[in-house]
């Protein structure tokens, strides 16, 4: 997907970006620079930010929506995970070794998101020190929590996986079709449809 700087007339996305550039936590210098660096752009439903098997040349970050990361076995799609405002989306070891990518990242619904090429990173860290080692800390960060996340998968069941979808992120299911839901927990459609039906039950019998 191709992405330029060109100037974006859409109200939101100026404020986002003018929220980005004018952080008392940046000095002049790094604001002049990010103002010149930064896109900030709306992305329609269905779109790819990335496809399966292409090279990762940006990192994102999610202000608004709802993306799903997958990837195909067999002809069919399965569902890694979704990410929501205020998510990032980065495979740091893939773009320094330039590795293609093993999932496809897909805006389930209208997106608003920041893009950083590769290239502006690596300038980032050059030109500003102090971001860098604060990037770093960052990404180690999301390591940890991702690891977590991939931990707690693994170890639980479907119906605990929904539960914690629930919990977690109860703002994807006024983006995601229950069948993409579906394919996240591991189950069939009409599986996830007896899941939802024993909680309401359960919800139901605890308030009566």
């Amino acid at each position: 997907m191709n992405f330029d700087n060109t100037k974006d007339l859409d109200q939101e996305v100026l404020e986002i970006k003018k929220s980005l550039i004018s952080s008392d936590y940046n000095t002049q210098e790094e604001k002049d620079f990010f103002a010149d660096k930064i896109i900030v752009k709306k992305v329609k439903k269905g779109e790819l930010l990335l496809k399966e098997g292409q090279f990762i040349r940006n990192s994102y970050h999610l202000f608004k929506g709802c993306i799903r990361e997958y990837y195909l076995k067999d002809g069919e799609e399965k569902t890694v995970s979704f990410y929501t405002a205020g998510d990032s989306l980065s495979y740091d070891v893939n773009k320094v070794n330039q590795v293609p990518s093993a999932v496809s990242w897909e805006c389930v619904s209208e997106c608003i998101i920041s893009i950083y090429p590769y290239e502006v990173e690596m300038e980032v860290y050059r030109r500003f020190p102090r971001l860098e080692s604060m990037c770093r800390i960052e990404t180690e960060r999301q390591y940890y929590n991702y690891k977590t996340e991939v931990n707690n998968y693994l170890s639980s069941s479907p119906n605990e996986r929904y539960e914690n979808l629930m919990k977690t992120k109860p703002e994807i299911f006024q983006f995601v079709p229950l069948y993409h839901i579906a394919s996240y927990v591991g189950v069939k459609p009409e599986s996830l449809s007896r899941i939802r039906n024993r909680l309401r039950t359960s919800s139901t019998n605890k308030h009566s």
